[in-house]
This record gives structure tokens, sequence and C-alpha cells, in this order.
């Protein structure tokens, strides 16, 4: 990965924000070099740290893959099945193209890190 940002998306609420989210999810958006690493494998270590059994109490924690292309719609989907499959059940999280990305304040960028924590110590992704 090259860098990463937290934000709202999948809602319908004017320019989010974290105390009036309105119907978004809050959401990670990642840049990588496709070079290094394929949306396939991003998806299967999203995968192997998530497996949300049951659906989410609210929009604000949902458990979704945004797409912004047809072709990441497929690979996204064919994912979730894999991962069903492996799982043995069903996984709440729903696949949705990505519409507009709103980005996070500024306090919650790279929290853990302004925090002296790693991700992984903290029980999320790195």
């Amino acid at each position: 990965m090259l860098d990463t940002r937290v934000g709202y998306a999948g809602g319908t609420t004017p320019d989010p924000t974290y105390r009036n989210m309105g119907d978004h999810t809050e959401t990670v958006q990642v840049d990588y070099d496709p070079g290094a690493v394929s949306y396939e494998q991003l998806l299967a270590e999203f995968w192997s740290a998530h497996a949300p059994l049951r659906p989410s109490a609210s929009h604000q924690y949902a458990s979704v893959v945004f797409y912004s292309t047809e072709a990441e719609r497929a690979v996204a989907e064919e994912s979730k099945r894999h991962a069903e499959a492996s799982a043995g059940t069903r996984l709440y999280t729903d696949i949705v193209p990505l519409g507009r990305f709103y980005l996070a304040e500024e306090y919650h960028q790279h929290y853990y890190a302004k925090k002296g924590m790693s991700g992984a110590a903290c029980g999320v992704g790195a």
C-alpha cells in the first residue's frame, strides 16, 4: 500500500462529518501500486482479517466493499463468494458502487500512528 485515508461513503447526507454522518459508512480508502499488489490480493487480505458473521446494527459500522469499476465489482463479488465458501457461512458484507468518498476530519487520519500505536497492536490492519 502506498497510503490510506479514512472517510465516509455510501450515503446521501451532504458533507458528512464524524458528528453528523447521516447514512454514510466509515471506511478506508487505499492507494496501492497494482504492479506490486493486485486488487485480488488486497481483497484476500481484507477477508483474512474481517469476517462479518451478522448484519451491522448501523450504517456507520456496516461491512462494505466499495468498487469504482464494473471489473472491480466482479472481482469483489467473486472474492466474497470464495470467502463465504472458505468460512462455510454467509458473510454480511455489501459490495456497492463507491459514489463519492468524503475525507474524514484530520484528527481521524492515521489515528493509531498519532497515538504512538501500531494498527496491528490494536487489532486492526497495520
